[in-house]
């Protein structure tokens, strides 16, 4: 059986030893603590190990690094053009050492308090959007919400450093629209594609066609120049067949025409020449019948014929 005075001995120094743990803490670099006694502020102590009196003193400690805030479920909301989206953002934050003080004594529901403020401000500032802006407008959209929080917290004590729009979900009947437009509006390029290949297509059809046009052109002036030229020809080979032939048909009556000069000119020089012509070509013989003795043709005495 251990001794009563043992127990009692083993208790006393177990309760030394706790009293001794609780008389000094430790303060960490990125935080602060807040030192109270029965409850009434006494003040805040920085990094470093530090004393309190036992069962007197009580610290709190509250962090002083930059720390992320995200909603415990996407912030539900409208689009100025009532469309209804869920948004996901991450909003970063911390505590200025000297404002500890003040929200320990006037809001240390600080967390809870800037999350229902960012979520306000979100919905404030989504409701000024179209949705389908949305994406073009998003960082002026996170721009301005940081800008309204960072006014906006101060009033609590808590600086905000960012604010992040981390993703947008859309309903499924908005969805819906957005592939229906997305797939109408691929047609329509696919069609405009098509138009502008046709477009293309005529105008190389034109262009060959013109091509051939001018060919044939090209063609039928070379033919025609050809028959105009085998024409003239042939009207200037006919001209001067013709020039010949007249030529020769005016040389033969100049021809003529001379020895028809030349012959009256003998008959003025000799008038026995006609009757020697006669007599050339007499064959001898008289008419079978004369009625008088004289020649029906010719004279004999001037033809030199002796009667």
């Amino acid at each position: 059986m251990i001794p009563f005075k043992a127990i009692v001995g083993a208790v006393l120094a177990i309760c030394v030893v706790v009293l001794f743990w609780t008389t000094y803490y430790t303060v960490r670099p990125y935080e602060r603590a807040v030192m109270t006694r029965f409850g009434q502020l006494v003040g805040v102590e920085g990094e470093g190990l530090h004393f309190k009196i036992p069962l007197v003193s009580a610290v709190s400690y509250i962090r002083t690094d930059i720390q992320n805030m995200s909603p415990r479920q996407p912030a539900n909301t409208y689009t100025v053009d009532n469309q209804e989206v869920d948004v996901v953002f991450n909003l970063f934050y911390r505590v200025p050492a000297d404002r500890i003080e003040f929200i320990y004594r006037n809001v240390q529901d600080y967390k809870e308090r800037l999350e229902a403020m960012a979520i306000d401000r979100l919905k404030a500032e989504m409701g000024k959007v179209n949705v389908a802006h949305f994406a073009e407008k998003r960082g002026e959209l996170r721009e301005r919400i940081k800008d309204v929080l960072v006014r906006d917290a101060a009033a609590i004590g808590v600086e905000v450093t960012d604010f992040q729009l981390t993703n947008l979900e859309y309903t499924k009947s908005f969805k819906a629209a957005v592939e229906q437009a997305a797939a109408a509006k691929a047609m329509v390029e696919t069609r405009e594609q098509e138009l502008q290949q046709s477009k293309k297509q005529a105008e190389q059809a034109a262009i060959q066609a013109e091509g051939r046009a001018n060919a044939l052109r090209a063609q039928a002036r070379g033919d025609a120049d050809a028959n105009a030229s085998r024409a003239r020809g042939e009207a200037e080979a006919r001209l001067l067949v013709a020039q010949a032939e007249a030529k020769a048909i005016q040389l033969k009556g100049e021809a003529e025409a001379a020895a028809i000069r030349a012959q009256a000119e003998a008959l003025a020089a000799n008038t026995q020449l006609v009757e020697l012509r006669k007599a050339e070509k007499w064959n001898g013989l008289l008419p079978a019948t004369m009625l008088s003795n004289v020649m029906p043709f010719m004279n004999v005495d001037q033809a030199g014929i002796k009667k």
